[in-house]
């Protein structure tokens, strides 16, 4: 990566001001929604009509950018989050967010996919999870200032975060432009291992991936949906607790993901840390479950959060060292079974929360020791595949 340090550097700066722009909305969008008469069910449906847009839409960039190009399609997204975040902050009537959203699901989700292809391409199979590793610590690090600056500029009225979330977006560009090279060979096409990319999503080789990709998205987003209740419940945490959580989080995060991640895949390969993911994860669920204080709960969560970050990085690594001659669109099939789990993982979680405050998190441990239990086999293979 040493060679590319310039590339991963724009692509490092690009993501954390996306993500700091994404961030920011987070700590207002509630409150602008209810500004122009909309319902808490019309702030869910709002909040998932960004995911399901990139549902469908992310393969779709993927594949464009193993024909044409890693940089323009990136251009294309980032340009769509600036231009969208912007039509969000002109909005006036629910009808306008609704559009914004949507528009912006659609155009904007062809940045992480095609940046995640685009270091697949410049970094080795040893290098890999490390690469994307550092994308992930860009994108935790956003989420870490991005909230904090969404609830100082709220004061000055719920449209400027979203002018400045615009703002910083459409910053990113004339970086991308003048200082990103183009990654793949000038015959436009991807480094190939001699394998097809299948059409067919559930017969395709990788599919057992897309599916661990979903399940890390679903339980992860349960998690966050639900957490806020469930530790007012058992604590009495407020809104500041839970901005200072879930900035504990975001630094253990980036600690992960940009300081070990790429030597522990070094050290054990990609299936190991998967496994060991994951396990994590569900002993995070399980003790969440008997956390008898303030302390215990916040380090339980970080428990599972840690599993969580070891997660993300390494699937997204062996999808690209499996992908055959189509990184992007793997990525991005990858990326639309992430979307569907944070559609679905809300919803099945707030739904369970209704029945008791412990249901989320004793359903994403059975979810992730069923998981476990089938993936074991199959990263093995993929291990070999790679090695």
């Amino acid at each position: 990566m040493k060679n590319h340090s310039k590339e991963i550097a724009v692509l490092f700066t690009s993501l954390f001001l996306v993500m700091v722009g994404f961030g920011i909305i987070i700590p207002l969008l509630p409150f602008f929604v209810v500004h122009l008469n909309g319902s808490p069910t019309a702030l869910g449906f709002l909040m998932a009509s960004y995911s399901l847009m990139q549902f469908f839409f992310a393969p779709m960039w993927g594949r464009l950018s193993d024909r044409i190009g890693r940089r323009p399609v990136l251009l294309i997204g980032l340009s769509g989050y600036g231009i969208t975040f912007i039509m969000f902050g002109l909005s006036t009537h629910l009808w306008m967010l609704f559009a914004a959203r949507l528009l912006s699901g659609m155009i904007s989700s062809a940045t992480l996919p095609t940046a995640m292809a685009y270091i697949a391409d410049i970094t080795d199979s040893e290098n890999r999870a490390g690469g994307m590793g550092i994308m992930g610590a860009a994108m935790g690090l956003g989420m870490i200032f991005g909230p904090a600056m969404g609830g100082w500029l709220g004061h000055y009225g719920f449209s400027m975060p979203f002018f400045v979330a615009g703002g910083l977006a459409l910053l990113t560009l004339p970086f991308a432009y003048f200082l990103l090279p183009e990654s793949l060979s000038p015959g436009g096409q991807p480094r190939s291992t001699g394998r097809k990319l299948s059409l067919d999503v559930f017969k395709n080789p990788q599919f057992p991936l897309f599916a661990l990709a979903f399940i890390v998205s679903f339980t992860m987003a349960m998690f966050e949906s639900t957490f806020a209740l469930f530790a007012a419940a058992r604590v009495g945490f407020g809104p500041r607790e839970m901005g200072i959580f879930f900035t504990i989080l975001g630094v253990l995060s980036v600690a992960i993901q940009a300081g070990l991640i790429g030597r522990l895949v070094k050290s054990f390969g990609d299936a190991r840390v998967i496994i060991s993911g994951i396990a994590i994860s569900i002993l995070g669920f399980l003790l969440l479950l008997a956390a008898p204080s303030v302390a215990a709960l916040v380090a339980f969560a970080c428990v599972f959060s840690a599993g969580n970050s070891l997660l993300r990085p390494s699937v997204s690594s062996l999808v690209t060292k499996t992908a055959g001659d189509g990184q992007g669109a793997s990525v991005g099939i990858m990326q639309s079974f992430d979307s569907l789990g944070r559609i679905l993982g809300p919803i099945t979680g707030g739904a369970f929360f209704d029945l008791s405050a412990n249901m989320p998190y004793l359903l994403g441990a059975v979810v992730l020791t069923v998981t476990l239990t089938a993936a074991r086999k199959r990263l093995k293979q993929y291990a070999h595949t790679t090695a």
